[in-house]
């Protein structure tokens, strides 16, 4: 469950991309009464004389726009020399945080989308839960997809961003995956025949979902699309039709190396996040 007294916790690189994130971070402390602990970390695969010349000023610059997002509420600003993906997830371990927030990562070539980002790396091996601040910071998110598997994760996934965003609107979708759609079923009854015990088993563990929900959730949640295709495909198209400005999901399994253990549709989203994500473990 989320923990109501813990600090928020911002990685910054300096970037515009981070910017955003720093801003989300503030804001949903002010909304939520939590610290914010903003947090940079300079390379050390650089030189250290260069380095050392700029982490005063890197102090200096993170700490102004901290204090100018916070006003009067409860913050810190650190910038160190390290590595970003160790000390960041250190720092989460020294904080006690359960939120992370971070910027996305910049566009890259075909070549470098093959490669990991630093972004990923945390995501991937951490246990905190982390929100990927995508969009503009204008205003507190209103419209909220909930890519629903019907699991732990998926109420975890419920319960942090009814924290984060009280007044929004949910929408929980499950995207369907039928095998052989279209190859089997040469008719669209025959199709709807094929098709019709998947759908009833999602049906069957939705219901069972909702059962063990807390009644203040279950009653924040309309019922669930189930929606045929992929998973990745069919959110995406859902946030573009509907103008949704964040997801909310749960990643499954351990905390490790391979990218199936963050789980496919997690991993797809913070490669190519369609608005701002928030990824949580049960």
């Amino acid at each position: 469950m989320p923990n109501s007294t813990a600090p928020i916790l911002v990685a910054s690189d300096m970037s515009s991309r981070s910017d955003r994130a720093m801003q989300r971070a503030f804001r949903l402390g002010a909304q939520m009464g939590r610290k914010v602990i903003a947090f940079s970390v300079l390379d050390d695969a650089m030189p250290m004389d260069i380095l050392e010349e700029t982490l005063e000023r890197a102090q200096a610059r993170l700490t102004r726009f901290a204090d100018s997002l916070a006003g009067d509420h409860p913050h810190e600003a650190h910038a160190v020399i390290g590595d970003p993906t160790s000390d960041i997830l250190a720092m989460i371990d020294k904080t006690g945080t359960d939120l992370l927030v971070l910027g996305a990562h910049r566009p890259r070539a075909f070549l470098g989308e093959l490669r990991e980002t630093t972004m990923q790396r945390i995501v991937r091996n951490t246990r905190c839960s982390v929100l990927l601040a995508q969009d503009t910071c204008d205003h507190d998110y209103d419209k909220i997809i909930l890519a629903c598997d019907f699991s732990p994760a998926s109420t975890r996934a419920l319960t942090l961003a009814h924290e984060i965003a009280p007044d929004a609107v949910f929408s929980p979708i499950h995207a369907l995956h039928l095998p052989y759609s279209g190859i089997l079923g040469r008719t669209a009854v025959a199709q709807a025949d094929l098709d019709a015990p998947y759908r009833a088993e999602a049906e069957a563990a939705d219901t069972e979902w909702r059962a063990g929900l807390p009644e203040k959730l279950a009653k924040l949640v309309p019922a669930t699309e189930i929606l045929p295709g992929s998973p990745y495909p069919v959110i995406r198209q859902e946030v573009e039709s509907r103008g949704t400005d964040l997801i909310a999901l749960g990643a499954h399994g351990r905390v490790g190396a391979s990218r199936a253990i963050l789980g496919s549709l997690a991993s797809d989203l913070t490669r190519d996040p369609p608005c701002d994500l928030l990824i949580t473990r049960p």
